[in-house]
């Protein structure tokens, strides 16, 4: 359905109402999909390294939804042309012929005129050619010259020179041929969702399974990233993401605002593939964003930017499995990150999670919230550097809302997470906002089920999300909620200390605490030792004790 728009024809906004019903909940065919991409992964083990895969198939699904993109408008405005009652209407070939070649007329609405030799009718017709490899570099190269400001060094020559086939390349082009994969798009789910994310993220914890590793990669399942947007609400103004691998949180923003301009996107991505594939995938989907190579903890590409609205998934406990850590060594005591109030917050070696906590604060705008997920250990870790940030950031009437959900929602580990809410717009002044000094927290460990065609992840539905995301609006806007036990409810500050600054839900709504087992054994080691060895000198102490009263009753007899 189109409606007219400033002298423009562009497809109807959906409904408020309507907003973040992409979830995919396990819809079987992007499932089908899934396992196709994998039995054409496993074909092509001799002939590539499996975590080189992704680095082929990636580009090919971006041609495709450029192409998709671009033929569903190309027909729009060709009914267009043809209707009378149509501003566009005409019937002269020329006028006709500049219509469907002006670029603004896809740009307007997020979508890029695509090269001839680009187009996946083109490489479809000659997917069967002996020189098919020479001809998708040919439709990258063309992309990238028709968009340099934009796509400049992110498509480079890569199949020629590669180990693939002819066949290999011709079996990658039919399989994005079929209707399974338009009818993902036609549908709205995967114009809308962070396509290429969950296919790379399917990638990597397939691998990661089948060669017996854990899942080193987390890319967010796109029902939390949905959570997030939707508990969030993100209006106006600076996104950020510090760790942003391929956008989604970006991507599921814009969404949400009915791609209306009015947020701008600022990320950091410290893996170059990953940094390449972000930026591709704002391009698909027609956005801008300024995006950074690098690691955020050592070389911050962003300084001086205060956003108004962070959203990221950063690594799981990033530091616990190397023997030197994540490198806190190399964060300078003067580094403006570490200042929380007046005094500067301890950093710990083998965990990274509260330097990306303070990392978000440093780059809040006044007024503004960081919405983030991380392992639930991190809710009540007893490190003495963690539980000293965390019970800082209680104290400075920071954490406005925390969530645990349950686990298998990432596709490659069954480490269950957290989504953590820390805001500077708790004082009233933010127009719409209520002032609060509680904090809201909320179980969703009961909450989600298996996708379809899925024995083991999981995925939020449209009406879990609303249903947490209903309660944190209310307790934003309108007034504390009423407390649901095992689901929601509103602590103050004295719940909190009498907690020891532990923010597990569970412990507030009433519900069953269940043992932290989120943490990789790396993690927990030290602290069990520790433990370990304090109970030890009290032996060894209480021993003395005893073997003195003893001599004292000996030496009396």
């Amino acid at each position: 359905m189109v409606t007219k728009h400033n002298g423009e024809f562009v497809a109807k906004k959906r409904p408020k109402k309507d907003r973040g019903k992409d979830v995919a909940t396990g819809n079987g065919g992007m499932a089908e999909l899934m396992r196709e991409l994998w039995d054409a992964a496993v074909n092509l083990r001799g002939s590539i390294e499996p975590a080189d895969y992704k680095r082929y198939v990636l580009p090919v699904i971006f041609l495709r939804f450029l192409s998709l993109r671009y033929e569903k408008r190309r027909h729009q405005l060709e009914l267009f042309i043809k209707d009378p009652g149509s501003d566009y209407f005409t019937e002269d070939d020329k006028i006709a012929a500049s219509i469907l070649d002006d670029p603004d007329e896809y740009t307007s609405v997020q979508t890029f005129v695509v090269p001839e030799v680009a187009r996946w009718s083109h490489l479809l017709k000659h997917a069967t050619d002996d020189d098919i490899k020479i001809k998708l570099d040919d439709a990258l190269e063309a992309v990238e010259k028709a968009y340099p400001d934009k796509l400049r060094g992110l498509l480079p020559r890569i199949y020629v020179g590669s180990n693939l086939s002819r066949e290999n390349v011709t079996g990658l082009i039919n399989l994005f041929s079929k209707d399974i994969f338009r009818a993902q798009y036609d549908a709205g789910r995967a114009g809308g969702e962070d396509v290429i994310g969950r296919v790379y993220e399917y990638f990597i914890g397939e691998f990661a399974n089948s060669e017996g590793k854990r899942g080193g990669e987390y890319f967010t399942p796109a029902s939390i990233v949905q959570t997030l947007v939707a508990m969030l609400e993100p209006q106006r103004g600076k996104v950020f993401d510090p760790c942003c691998g391929s956008g989604g949180m970006f991507v599921q923003s814009d969404m949400f605002t009915d791609s209306s301009g009015r947020l701008s996107f600022y990320g950091q991505e410290a893996k170059d593939f990953t940094y390449r594939l972000c930026r591709m995938n704002l391009f698909i989907h027609g956005l801008d964003g300024k995006i950074e190579l690098g690691n955020s903890y050592f070389n911050d590409g962003h300084e001086g930017l205060k956003a108004d609205y962070i959203l990221a998934t950063p690594p799981f406990n990033d530091g616990a499995k190397g023997s030197d850590g994540w490198g806190a060594d190399r964060i300078v005591s003067k580094d403006p990150r570490l200042k929380l109030g007046d005094d500067s917050m301890p950093l710990s070696p083998r965990n990274a999670n509260t330097m990306w906590m303070l990392h978000f604060l440093h780059h809040l705008s006044d007024g503004g919230t960081a919405g983030f997920v991380m392992a639930t250990g991190e809710l009540s870790n007893g490190e003495t550097a963690r539980s000293s940030v965390r019970q800082a950031i209680v104290e400075a009437g920071l954490v406005d809302c925390v969530v645990q959900l349950t686990g298998q929602l990432f596709a490659n580990t069954q480490i269950p997470c957290c989504l953590w809410f820390l805001s500077k717009n708790r004082n009233g002044k933010t127009k719409g906002y209520r002032k609060r000094t509680e904090t809201l927290f909320i179980d969703g460990r009961k909450l989600g089920a298996l996708i379809d065609g899925s024995r083991k992840q999981k995925a939020l539905t449209r009406e879990e999300i609303e249903q947490m995301a209903a309660v944190y609006r209310e307790f934003r806007t309108k007034g504390t909620p009423k407390s649901v036990p095992g689901f929601c409810h509103a602590a103050n500050i004295e719940e909190i200390r009498e907690h020891n600054y532990a923010l597990t839900p569970g412990r507030y709504v009433g519900a069953e605490e269940i043992a932290d087992d989120d943490e990789p054994f790396e993690d927990r080691f030290p602290l069990l030792m520790q433990k370990l060895e304090e109970q030890f000198t009290k032996s060894h102490r209480l021993e003395k004790t005893i073997r003195s009263g003893l001599k004292e009753v000996a030496d009396g007899v």
